[in-house]
């Protein structure tokens, strides 16, 4: 008997679409995934006057291949000063798909911000729109984190607004200081 599923294993097997948030769908650590979701919301943030689109997606998708390449890099970097030793190939690719959900769960945001770069919608459309994916997945992620430990209802939602709350404080503070 097995029981409740990890928020990585494999849910492939389930009918239907799998409506679980993007940053446990994710290849790789859904807390970097998070981070990555916290770190789209910053940079659309603080590009919130660009009047480019497609710019604002170069920013987002540029941010986060470095944040990803760094955090791997600090990992390897980490365990080669704890160990003594230098990284395999191996831990090399491991630390590569661990951290990758840091990008990948920036492609929506990315991808309706190129909806304004190809003038499909006005790019301030796509801001708003990018900033408010990013907003509700980070709220999707609050709240499954708590559904699937075994939260009430109400505990769920509280999870789920406290999540939502840290994404508009990014916001609010990026509009703040920029």
């Amino acid at each position: 008997m097995s029981g409740p599923p990890t928020l990585s294993s494999d849910h492939s097997t389930r009918p239907g679409p799998d409506l679980r948030p993007l940053v446990v769908r994710t290849s790789g650590s859904a807390s970097e995934a998070v981070y990555g979701l916290i770190l789209a919301t910053s940079v659309v943030a603080v590009s919130y006057d660009a009047s480019d689109a497609g710019r604002v997606a170069l920013a987002v998708l540029v941010t986060a291949v470095v944040f990803w390449l760094a955090h791997v890099y600090a990992r390897l970097l980490g365990r080669g000063a704890s160990e003594g030793r230098g990284p395999t190939r191996a831990e090399i690719a491991c630390a590569l798909r661990e951290h990758w959900s840091l990008v990948a769960v920036v492609m929506p945001v990315v991808l309706v911000l190129c909806l304004g770069a190809i003038d499909a919608i006005p790019d301030r459309a796509a801001t708003v729109a990018a900033t408010a994916i990013a907003l509700v997945e980070l709220a999707a992620a609050g709240g499954y984190a708590a559904s699937h430990r075994g939260a009430s209802p109400a505990r769920t939602i509280v999870s789920a607004a406290i999540a939502l709350a840290l994404g508009l404080l990014v916001v609010l503070l990026k509009v703040l200081v920029h």
